[in-house]
């Protein structure tokens, strides 16, 4: 988990600085309608992607399979990231807002869970090693 938030913080100070300047400036509807979210969220699903290949662990604990999932599953949720994207710029409202939050979060738990599942299988490593 420390590894999750030692990244995470990183992604998650732009958001709060626009949270407070568009507070100052009094215009709330700004942070809804920001397609700095969508941006954030396709950045966070490829650093997941990241995250699993370049952990260290050996090869066997890796299923050729799932990994081919994986990466199949992260294209759809990238393209959809991005049609999010498209369609805040083309039709702006709390609609669009609403959606690129959500993907926001739903990539930021994505994320969680390649953190989690690389851990989980480092650990299977050790205890296998021993």
């Amino acid at each position: 988990m420390k590894k999750f938030w030692a990244s995470y913080i990183f992604i998650l100070i732009p958001f709060v600085i626009l949270v407070i300047t568009k507070a100052i400036m009094h215009k709330p509807s700004d942070i809804l309608l920001s397609t700095d979210w969508s941006i954030a969220s396709f950045m966070i699903v490829a650093q997941s992607v990241n995250v699993i290949i370049s952990s260290k662990t050996e090869k066997k604990y890796f299923d050729t399979d799932g990994v081919a999932i994986l990466i199949g599953v992260v294209l759809i949720f990238l393209c959809l990231c991005i049609g999010v994207y498209a369609y805040s710029l083309s039709a702006p409202g709390y609609i669009s807002g609403l959606a690129q939050i959500f993907m926001f979060v739903f990539s930021s738990i994505w994320l969680l869970s390649a953190y989690i599942a690389v851990e989980k299988i480092i650990n299977k490593q050790k205890k296998n090693s021993l």
